[in-house]
C-alpha cells in the first residue's frame, strides 16, 4: 500500500457584527475564545459594582463619601482595560467617561451574548467539519483497499497469463517430446526384432565372435527399448497433469467457471458472507464441497488417510458430474512460492482422482493461491485443497 495521507481542511471564518461589534473566529474549537472569557470576567465584577450601587444608592450620591473616589477608579481602571481589550479585538472603545454604569452593563452583556452565540455557532461549526472530515476519511481508506485490491487482481491476472503463456509452450514442447521418443521406440522395436530373427536364423556355423557381438547388440537394443518406453510413459504422464490443471480461468471446464469467479471475489470477506456465499453456490450452480484435504508447510503431499476419503468420494460421484480441486496456501512466505504450492496440491488431488475414477467422471484442478479465509490467527489452516462437487445440468 501506498502512504497516502487526506488533504488537510482547512476552517472556515466567519464574521458577526451585533451593535458595531466585529469578532474574529475561535483559534480551537475545544475552549471558548480568550475574549469570550475576558467578557465574561468583565460582566462578573461589573456585576459586583451593579449590585453594590443598586444596594447604597444613597451612599454613591453622597459626594463627601471617602469610598467613592476609590469605587470610581476602580470603575474607571476597569472601563480603560476593557476599553483595551476591545481595542486588541478591533473593536471600538466606550467612550466617555460619565457613561451610566448600567448602559455600560448592558452594552457589555450585549457583546457577551454576541461573542457565547458566535462561539456556539463555530462549535457547530467545527462538529460538522469534524463529522464532513470523518466522512472524508472513511472514504479515502475505502478507496485505498479498493485499489489494493484491483492492483491485487491485475497482478494475479498477469501471473494468469504469464503462467498460461509458459504452460502452453510447456505443453507444446512436450508433445513434440513424445512423439520424437515414440518414433525412437518404434525404431528400436523394429530393430529388436530383426536382431531376435538373425539370432534364431543362423547357423552352427556362425562364429562365437560373431554370434556374441550379435547377441550384446540385442542386449543394448532391448535395454535402449524399455528406457525409451519408461521415457514414454513419463511425458504421457506430464501431458495428463498439464491438461489436468487449469493455469487461467480460460484453461477451465466450462462448468468450472462461475464457480471458479465466485470464489476469487470471497477473498477478505468475513465469514458470514462466506457461508451465505457457499449456500448460494449450492443453489444457483449446484456446487458444494464434498471433501477438504489439509496439508503441511510448504508441502503438496498427500496424506495416508486423503486416499481412502477420495476413493469413497469418487464411488459416490454420479457419472458426467465434475470434481473440481481447488488448492490453497497460507500467506506466510512468497507469493509467487505460494501459488506454485497451491497449484501442485490441487494437481495431486486431481491426479488421485484421475487415477481412480470412471471414465465418464470429469476432474479438473485449479488454484487460487495465498489466502486468509479459513483463518486469519491459524496460517496452517489455509493450507487446504477443497474439493468441489458439481453436478451435471
Amino acid at each position: 500500500m501506498s502512504d497516502e495521507k487526506a488533504p488537510r481542511e482547512d476552517g472556515e471564518t466567519a464574521e458577526a457584527e451585533t451593535n458595531d461589534v466585529v469578532v474574529a473566529g475561535p483559534a480551537s474549537k475545544s475552549s471558548l475564545p480568550p475574549a469570550v472569557a475576558l467578557a465574561f470576567v468583565i460582566i462578573a465584577l461589573l456585576g459586583v459594582l451593579i449590585v453594590m450601587v443598586l444596594k447604597n444608592s444613597s451612599f454613591l450620591r453622597s459626594n463627601s463619601s471617602p469610598d467613592l473616589s476609590a469605587l470610581q477608579a476602580e470603575a474607571n481602571a476597569l472601563r480603560s482595560e476593557y476599553n483595551n481589550q476591545r481595542i486588541a479585538m478591533g473593536l471600538r472603545p466606550i467612550e466617555g467617561t460619565s457613561e451610566p454604569i448600567e448602559e455600560i452593563a448592558g452594552r457589555v452583556k450585549k457583546d457577551a451574548d454576541a461573542l457565547v452565540a458566535l462561539a456556539g455557532s463555530y462549535q457547530k461549526l467545527l462538529a460538522e467539519k469534524d463529522n464532513e472530515l470523518t466522512a472524508r476519511n472513511a472514504e479515502i481508506l475505502r478507496s485505498e483497499k479498493l485499489r489494493a485490491a484491483l492492483t491485487a487482481e491485475n497482478s494475479r491476472i498477469q501471473s494468469d497469463m504469464q503462467r498460461a503463456l509458459v504452460g502452453a509452450s510447456d505443453i507444446e514442447m512436450l508433445r513434440r517430446d513424445l512423439v520424437d521418443v515414440k518414433a525412437q521406440r518404434d525404431a528400436l522395436a523394429a530393430e529388436l526384432k530383426e536382431v531376435r530373427e538373425k539370432m534364431l536364423t543362423m547357423s552352427a556355423g556362425v562364429s562365437p565372435d560373431d554370434y556374441a557381438g550379435l547377441k550384446r547388440r540385442f542386449e543394448e537394443t532391448l535395454r535402449a527399448k524399455e528406457f525409451f518406453e519408461a521415457r514414454v510413459k513419463d511425458l504421457e504422464g506430464d501431458l495428463t497433469k498439464a491438461r489436468l490443471f487449469a493455469r487461467s480461468e480460460n484453461e477451465l471446464l466450462p462448468a468450472a467457471v462461475e464457480l471458479f469467479r465466485s470464489l476469487r471475489q470471497l477473498q477478505g470477506k468475513m465469514d458470514s458472507e462466506i457461508s451465505s456465499a457457499y449456500s448460494a453456490l449450492g443453489v444457483s450452480l449446484g456446487a458444494n464441497v464434498v471433501q477438504t484435504l489439509n496439508f503441511a508447510t510448504g508441502s503438496s503431499a498427500l496424506a495416508p488417510a486423503d486416499d481412502a476419503a477420495i476413493r469413497a468420494l469418487v464411488d459416490a460421484i454420479p457419472d458426467g458430474d465434475l470434481l473440481l480441486a481447488v488448492g490453497y496456501a497460507s500467506e506466510t512466505g512468497n507469493v509467487d512460492a505460494n501459488q506454485t504450492l497451491s497449484s501442485d496440491r490441487a494437481t495431486a488431488a486431481a491426479q488421485l482422482i484421475t487415477n481412480i475414477k470412471r471414465p465418464e467422471q470429469l476432474t479438473q484442478a485449479v488454484y487460487l493461491g495465498q489466502t486468509s479465509r479459513f483463518s486469519s490467527r491459524v496460517p496452517e489452516r489455509n493450507q487446504i485443497v477443497e474439493i468441489w462437487h458439481i453436478r451435471k445440468k
